[in-house]
């Protein structure tokens, strides 16, 4: 299943700002003043890092068939086998690529590209976190021939192949552990509606996609830490499907609940930002919305704090995480709860916030889900 890409830059041109979007919103919607949101903006969540443009005329590995390389795997081991710190590109060809792909911490800079638009080059695996480590090593490394003892990313393929079950993390298409790393024109799925099921993994600082799309149902997304940067990207899926601690940026990008597991509800964003970390996820300039049996039912949620670590009952301001969203200047679609858009947490708090005008806005005593200038039907 492969979703077309769509820029975003024209979506608000014409749209009227909703009633919900007045300041300081209600109990159950917080709205920024122009004031407070000066606080949050892409300069302020990017921490002096800027983005390059990817180059992708410049090749020095290629995979496709008939090509250099027939696994996108292969080409990565040979970038950080090379060594040095100059950036290494991989150009993909059109196909499916039914394989995991790791991308080890390295000093190695590395860009992967595909050729045509995102959905030409298509990597793809079906697994869950309920995988078991044997079913995982017989169909992730058949016969032992695609990760060996001393291949750059031979150990995180050994620990998840040594689990009775492989886990949320393990459960990833690809896993991105490398800083610096840039990512263009791909389609990544994880078609898996067992469990949880990872399409892509980020832990690595300083990460660039442009132009891709990410398809799967629950967890469709891990940012589990660092930094990271998404630039008209198209994320799908149905439950907690943009979760974790990292802070990231989605601009100019489409979010879109599916509901053909079948379900008639999902939830998008499930962050689990570090009490002393300012910014976890902004989303500008951008569109929610949601397939049309979800739409229909009005449920999809925005988010809920993702209170990872922490027992029902058991969170500590200050202390446990507390998952950071703003989301500003976007577009939101009818199939939002507009009066409820926000869930409880993962550890059972009920959605809390401050709407008084002499408020802190990183009281961790509140959630910290904040919204401004939305347009649509949802906002």
């Amino acid at each position: 299943m492969i979703v077309q890409t769509i820029t975003i830059s024209i979506l608000l041109v014409v749209a009227i700002q909703a009633d919900h979007q007045t300041y300081p919103g209600s109990a159950s919607r917080p709205i920024l003043s122009d004031s407070e949101a000066a606080q949050y903006t892409e300069t302020n969540y990017l921490g002096g890092w800027s983005p390059e443009n990817i180059n992708t005329v410049q090749a020095d590995y290629t995979v496709g068939s008939g090509q250099q390389f027939s696994s996108v795997q292969q080409a990565v081991n040979e970038a950080i086998n090379a060594g040095g710190t100059s950036r290494k590109y991989i150009r993909i060809e059109p196909g499916t690529y039914n394989e995991i792909l790791y991308i080890p911490s390295t000093k190695v800079p590395i860009t992967l590209y595909g050729t045509g638009n995102s959905g030409d080059v298509h990597i793809y695996f079906d697994q869950s976190a309920q995988t078991t480590g044997t079913d995982y090593a017989n169909t992730v490394n058949p016969n032992g021939e695609r990760y060996k003892s001393g291949d750059p990313a031979y150990s995180m393929y050994e620990k998840c192949a040594g689990n009775a079950n492989i886990g949320t993390s393990c459960s990833s298409v690809v896993w991105i552990n490398a800083d610096d790393v840039q990512v263009t024109k791909i389609t990544f799925e994880n078609p898996s509606s067992a469990a949880q099921a990872v399409a892509v993994q980020t832990n690595g600082k300083n990460i660039h996609f442009e132009d891709v799309q990410f398809l799967g149902f629950q967890d469709t997304l891990y940012l589990h830490s660092g930094k990271a940067y998404f630039n008209n990207v198209i994320v799908k899926g149905d439950v907690d499907f943009i979760f974790g601690a990292a802070t990231a940026i989605f601009k100019n990008s489409q979010l879109i609940g599916r509901g053909d597991r079948p379900r008639t509800s999902g939830l998008i964003f499930a962050p689990s930002t570090d009490p002393n970390n300012k910014y976890g996820f902004l989303v500008i300039n951008s569109l929610i919305s949601a397939d049309s049996n979800i739409e229909q039912r009005h449920g999809l949620s925005l988010a809920r704090a993702w209170d990872s670590g922490v027992s029902s009952g058991s969170y500590v301001p200050g202390v446990s995480p507390n998952g950071q969203l703003v989301i500003r200047e976007s577009s939101i679609d009818d199939g939002i709860n507009v009066d409820a858009p926000y869930s409880t947490s993962t550890s059972g708090r009920a959605f809390n916030t401050d709407i008084n005008t002499n408020r802190n806005i990183d009281d961790n005593v509140h959630n910290r889900f904040w919204e401004y200038k939305n347009t649509g039907t949802g906002a």
